[in-house]
């Protein structure tokens, strides 16, 4: 899975035996070392016909970069699959945007708006997935029937595959090499751990990360193998890596709230929920219960208790959030009075999780029985400064505007 949208490998199918897996998916074979001729077998719409406009993307990306992929990660004799199928659906499961599973990628229809807006997302999505395929943890055997499977830790898997997108510079523009609120732990996989791994690259063994994928290949890993290829363990690695600019503030304001809520080795407990509610019971305002009712994270289910995390520490940061400024900046914002009652539905990205001050937030509100929108523009200079309001109006259904003043 990608990108500032979890992205995961997903594997379908039961268990038959020890390592094992049964199967019915297309699947290729593989070659020794970087094939020459690997591309894109097939862009397949079918499922969501609406996607066609972005297949020829698809084919120009997966053709140009997947050799790329491969020579970054091989180590003696790796093979690789020489070719995949990419198959556009109208949804994935937990609402993800992609997901790879042996030889095929699968890419959600939901994303039609943010590849439409932002191609490099779309190109970023499809690194990250060829990344999984080129790992080829999963290898059919027996003509595809029978699967080897040797449960490499999510954590570098997803790691991996981010690591993959840093080094081709394919980030898309939202998430960079760093532990945020999402990922804070290299535990939690993804930019946090493919930024670690970028650390360990630079400062320790700079074909570590190609040893680490072979390893976790033939079912060999255990944290010991950080401290054969660096000489240190893999807990004080990660103290070290913490010193970094790469871990930033929140992700240590997200590992201390975790820790609160009782995780051990980057797992909330069973209770998770049950202990999130009671401290936002116990913690929370009035203003920000309301919020964290409606809010979520791009990507992320309403019910996901990280997105839930992620949500807390945005509203609960220091200084306030901009939401919470709007609605106790006396009272009211401009243009509602005592008693209305006011909605406000937002969704929160990675920069808005990982906030690079100055910041700009534009929110909108709506009031029961009102077609009309109220629009703001807040403002806030730095971490140590206030928000401030720059801009407040409404929009009626006939396209009238309304400017407020400002103080």
């Amino acid at each position: 899975m990608t990108t500032p949208i979890p992205a995961g490998l997903k594997i379908l199918g039961f268990f038959i035996g020890a390592g094992l897996l049964l199967l019915c998916s297309c699947s290729t074979m593989a070659t020794r070392g970087v094939p020459a001729d690997s591309s894109v077998r097939q862009v397949d719409f079918r499922a969501a016909p609406e996607m066609k406009i972005f297949a020829g993307r698809v084919r120009q990306v997966g053709d140009e970069m997947y050799p790329r992929i491969c020579a970054l990660l091989a180590e003696s004799n790796s093979t690789f699959p020489r070719q995949f199928d990419v198959c556009f659906k109208q949804h994935l499961a937990r609402g993800q945007y992609g997901e790879a599973e042996i030889t095929q990628i699968r890419l959600s229809a939901a994303a039609y708006q943010e590849f439409t807006n932002n191609p490099a997302f779309l190109d970023a999505l499809l690194v990250h997935e060829m990344a999984h395929v080129a790992q080829h943890y999963f290898r059919p055997l027996l003509g595809g029937w029978l699967v080897v499977h040797h449960h490499p830790p999510p954590c570098w898997t997803e790691g991996m595959a981010d690591y993959v997108c840093f080094k081709l510079a394919q980030t898309n523009g939202l998430r960079c090499p760093e532990c945020g609120y999402q990922y804070p732990d290299y535990r939690s996989g993804y930019s946090c751990a493919g930024a670690f791994l970028l650390y360990l690259e630079s400062h320790y063994d700079s074909n570590i990360v190609r040893q680490l994928n072979q390893t976790l290949r033939f079912g060999g890993y255990s944290d010991r193998f950080f401290a054969q290829t660096t000489g240190r363990e893999l807990p004080a690695l990660w103290a070290e890596f913490q010193h970094t600019a790469a871990f930033t503030p929140v992700a240590a304001r997200m590992l201390q709230l975790e820790q609160s809520l009782g995780y051990a080795n980057g797992q909330p407990p069973r209770n998770i929920k049950k202990r999130f509610r009671a401290l936002v019971e116990k913690q929370a305002d009035p203003v920000m219960k309301e919020m964290l009712k409606s809010a979520h994270v791009l990507g992320n289910e309403m019910d996901d208790i990280q997105g839930h995390l992620a949500v807390y520490l945005y509203l609960a940061q220091p200084g306030g959030s901009a939401e919470a400024f709007l609605f106790n900046n006396e009272g009211l914002p401009p243009g509602f009075a005592h008693g209305d009652q006011v909605s406000l539905d937002f969704v929160l990205g990675e920069p808005d999780l990982d906030q690079i001050f100055p910041v700009t937030r534009s929110l909108t509100l709506t009031r029961k029985g009102d077609s009309s929108s109220y629009h703001y523009t807040v403002f806030r200079a730095s971490a140590d400064g206030p928000w401030k309001l720059q801009r407040a109006w409404r929009t009626t259904s006939a396209g009238g505007v309304e400017e407020y003043p400002v103080p």
